[in-house]
């Protein structure tokens, strides 16, 4: 399976946590860079099985533009904790 994550900067323990549920490629965007405001990062999410956006650490634009989006992927908002992260993977994909 593979995801993608927006926001943050420190997302090692998410990553390793992703990597033990079987996500084999995983992406980050950090949200924050003029780049990442444009509908690039949407276009991306479109190829990824979940979505993860990291709230407290992303541009207001891009939240925006993912809430505004008709993909059919997986988007999970939550805080930078795996615990939390971990609670909504298990609720959208019914691990």
């Amino acid at each position: 399976m593979s995801a993608l994550i927006i926001g943050g900067d420190k997302i090692d323990t998410v990553i390793k946590g992703l990597k033990n549920k079987e996500f084999d490629e995983i992406k980050h965007i950090s949200g924050r860079k003029n780049g990442d405001k444009i509908n690039s990062s949407i276009n991306k999410a479109v190829k990824y099985d979940l979505v993860i956006v990291l709230t407290d650490y992303i541009n207001h634009c891009i939240v925006t533009n993912l809430k505004n989006c008709n993909s059919k992927n997986r988007i999970i908002y939550c805080k930078r904790s795996w615990p939390l992260i971990e609670e909504n993977i298990k609720k959208v994909l019914k691990f």
